[in-house]
């Protein structure tokens, strides 16, 4: 899949439901209407390598006399090595969490993307620790949602040289000019939120990909093989006089002519007389082959020699089978 580049800032307040109003009442279709908005945060640091942000988009390109400009800003920029030289960052990042689509635009650059949710293939919080405070500090600690991002229409099994997009999403405190930048003291609570509210909205956006998978793997269980027994159901397979296509219910193939299932104490009298003769049953399949239902004596069965093989004419016994 791939996402939509837009050059106009959503509205939360126009362009979506609130999550809160969609919830407290019935709507009247599911399938036409506006997407429901689950998060909005409008200060979020996004974070992607110098490798891979053109791909996103909403970047600005950096002129040659500006090529810090882009670089990830204090305080966050203190938890990366080298103040994160490698990697680059867009300030005022604005994230609208969905049910249809995650919307990142940035205002600096006046341009978003829209990212379907299957092209998210992993995401997860992220731990970060500035590298200028004590560990036992608490400030000294935030947290962002980490994402890898597919931007594709193929699998990435198809190519051997497929690398996604690595975006991390970091909530960060808006300050004027004269105040001082620290880290969010709710950081933690709005990149928990952030997560969450991604997660909910992928379980309602699968990818179609998959469920084409989970469609090929139900067809291949529907067709397999049972054999024909009385049943008025099943279609026959061409060149294999008896055997029909199973269905996908899940039920035990039916029963081979002559078959009818166990005999127990409970329905031993619908196949028994109380003389033990057999009378048969409403659960037999087909009719029973001949002998089938009669006690043989033991001379009948060994009447050809013991255990009924043939003894030889010198009377010589034969060695026991061993097959």
């Amino acid at each position: 899949m791939l996402p939509v580049v837009i050059k106009t800032c959503p509205s939360a307040e126009n362009d979506f439901l609130p999550l809160s109003e969609y919830q407290a009442q019935t709507p009247e279709t599911f399938f036409e209407g506006k997407p429901v908005l689950y998060f909005h945060d409008e200060s979020i640091k996004a974070w992607v390598s110098n490798e891979q942000y053109e791909q996103l988009f909403f970047f600005s390109k950096a002129a040659a006399d500006e090529s810090t400009s882009l670089t990830p800003t204090p305080p966050e920029s203190s938890a990366l090595e080298n103040g994160g030289a490698n990697t680059r960052e867009e300030k005022e990042v604005e994230v609208f969490v969905s049910s249809k689509k995650l919307t990142l635009f940035s205002r600096n650059s006046s341009t978003g993307v829209e990212i379907p949710y299957p092209t998210i293939t992993l995401h997860a919080i992220k731990n970060f620790k500035r590298l200028d405070k004590p560990d036992d500090d608490p400030s000294s600690k935030f947290a962002g949602v980490y994402m890898q991002l597919e931007f594709s229409d193929s699998s990435p099994d198809d190519d051997e040289s497929f690398e996604p997009i690595e975006l991390t999403l970091i909530p960060y405190k808006a300050v004027s000019n004269d105040e001082t930048s620290t880290i969010d003291p709710l950081n933690t609570e709005r990149t928990n939120a952030l997560f969450n509210q991604i997660s909910a909205c992928s379980n309602l956006n699968p990818d179609p990909r998959n469920e084409e998978e989970d469609d090929d793997e139900d067809e291949f269980n529907a067709d397999h093989i049972i054999f024909e027994g009385n049943v008025d159901e099943g279609v026959a397979i061409e060149g294999l006089p008896g055997v029909l296509r199973g269905n996908d219910s899940g039920g035990l193939p039916p029963p081979m002519p002559g078959s009818s299932g166990w005999i127990t104490a409970d329905n031993v009298n619908e196949y028994f007389d109380e003389q033990g003769n057999w009378i048969g049953g409403d659960g037999v399949s087909g009719e029973l082959g001949d002998g089938a239902g009669r006690v043989r004596g033991r001379d009948e069965v060994e009447q050809d020699g013991e255990n009924g093989h043939e003894e030889a004419e010198d009377g010589d016994v034969k060695r026991p089978r061993t097959e």
